[in-house]
């Protein structure tokens, strides 16, 4: 079973870049489409492929090669990427998390769940998902990215990491210098 979403640390490790990387590329401009869900950035298979095949086909025409460059693997449909026994199966909050790497608690909170509209069942007091719901869904609720949205990303993660938190000997300190330092 494939879920035909990836997040960024997925495109990294395929392709062995950074997040970094990815990130200035999303800032840039360049790189393949990518999609925002939430506050998630999410790449699908099809625009991965499109712009590998693209990022081959450019190769090859600076090494002055003319034939046209034709992926290995056959592009799958999304019946299957999820495979027939996904259709029926039902998934813990656990293992659809994990499957849609996607946090967690979009599928356990139940406020966030109603919020955003995730597709859930209840089974006799059991709450599961259904893996080509949870795709559908995220497909209706994605926003294609471009770099105004990269730099709002950017300007919203601080460059500089905050202040560590107070130990308990400083604050001790302080309420002590307050408690005895007297002005004259």
């Amino acid at each position: 079973m494939h879920y035909p979403v990836m997040t960024e640390k997925h495109v990294a490790d395929r392709w062995q870049v950074s997040l970094k990387t990815l990130r200035r590329w999303r800032l840039d401009g360049e790189g393949p489409v990518w999609h925002k869900l939430f506050r998630q950035v999410r790449y699908h298979d099809a625009d991965i492929l499109e712009f590998e095949q693209r990022s081959a086909q450019h190769l090859m025409t600076m090494l002055g090669i003319t034939r046209e460059f034709k992926p290995a693997e056959p592009e799958a449909t999304l019946d299957q990427d999820l495979g027939a026994e996904a259709e029926s199966q039902y998934f813990t909050t656990k293992e659809i998390a994990e499957a849609a790497s996607l946090p967690i608690y979009l599928f356990r909170d139940q406020t966030e769940r109603d919020r955003k509209r995730v597709p859930h069942l209840m089974l006799v007091g059991n709450l599961r998902f259904s893996l080509p719901a949870i795709l559908e869904w995220e497909i209706e609720n994605r926003v294609r990215g471009n770099a105004a949205a990269a730099v709002v990303e950017e300007i919203k993660s601080p460059a500089t990491p905050s202040e560590p938190a107070k130990r308990w000997f400083e604050i001790v300190r302080e309420q002590d210098a307050e408690r005895f330092d007297s002005a004259p």
